[in-house]
């Protein structure tokens, strides 16, 4: 029997309603800020509901030049308590404030978006997905929960490529370590990058100096499908984590519905005008397809 979806009598529209996810050194009120002009062409019976990180944080780049704080973030450093901390939160607001049609997501955000996603398929494959679709900007490789840790010693004073001392990886043998490069494994690269990137921008460091054990990432050619809803996958071509938004489109079921969208700017939303209303477009296309499933 096809599922009896909420309809707005004045419009003749469906009311949906989204659960938005900001990035890193963000807010809430800067990411409802952000999506106003999309927002703007949805139906207006559509209901976007933001929800604030718990961990404070430093600006993301430019952001504290334009935008008032707190800055915050769903978690820093990806430590197996951290993102499992960051998923409870997510489904949380799922139980005491849904259900929600669908899931949107900016950078980290869009990273806890599939994570939360795929955990919930992990742990309950049988249960219905938290969320009936995915709308995803710019995302870093998602956090793996249950992922053996790798372990990196860390130390920013030391010069050379990212400050790691030493890295290694639980579930790797001794002959396996002999060859381990840390910079080319793309289950770490989320980690390695913002290593590397923090090193040379005013955002603090992923982690203090000493050894700390991280989860690592989703990898296609590992873990395969992981995401099995309708996804939106939109990303600049200039964003430095470009390489990675690309791969999480690996782990996203194309039998459902999922479309790919691709702009000349950064690690931004899209800004001109003719590849806005491509992603109003598309972001109607998923919400509906992923209600009707």
């Amino acid at each position: 029997m096809a599922p009896i979806l909420p309809l707005d009598t004045s419009t003749g529209t469906l009311s949906m309603r989204i659960l938005c996810l900001h990035g890193l050194g963000s807010n809430s009120a800067i990411l409802e800020s952000q999506l106003q002009p999309f927002r703007s062409q949805l139906p207006p019976s559509w209901e976007f509901e933001f929800l604030d990180g718990e961990t404070t944080s430093k600006p993301f780049l430019d952001v504290g030049k334009t935008f008032p704080g707190p800055y915050l973030c769903y978690f820093d450093a990806p430590t197996p308590q951290a993102v499992q901390a960051a998923v409870d939160l997510v489904m949380d607001a799922v139980e005491e404030d849904g259900p929600f049609d669908a899931v949107l997501g900016f950078s980290y955000g869009a990273s806890l978006a599939v994570t939360v996603i795929a955990t919930a398929a992990e742990k309950s494959p049988s249960k219905p997905p938290p969320f009936k679709s995915a709308i995803l900007f710019n995302t870093i490789t998602p956090f793996r929960l249950g992922s053996g840790l790798l372990h990196i010693t860390h130390d920013p004073a030391v010069p050379g490529k990212g400050a790691v001392v030493s890295a290694y990886r639980d579930d790797y043998t001794a002959a396996q370590h002999e060859k381990y490069d840390i910079w080319n494994d793309p289950e770490a690269d989320s980690t390695v990058h913002e290593i590397k990137t923090r090193q040379t921008e005013p955002r603090g460091t992923i982690i203090d100096k000493g050894t700390v054990g991280l989860l690592l990432g989703y990898y296609a050619p590992i873990h395969g499908i992981r995401v099995r809803v309708p996804t939106l996958h939109v990303h600049g071509e200039n964003d430095s984590f470009y390489a990675q938004s690309k791969r999480v489109v690996d782990i996203c079921d194309p039998a459902p519905g999922r479309k790919v969208i691709s702009h000349s700017g950064g690690h931004h939303f899209p800004k001109d005008t003719a590849t806005m209303a491509k992603v109003v477009n598309a972001i109607e296309w998923v919400v509906e397809r992923g209600a009707h499933a």
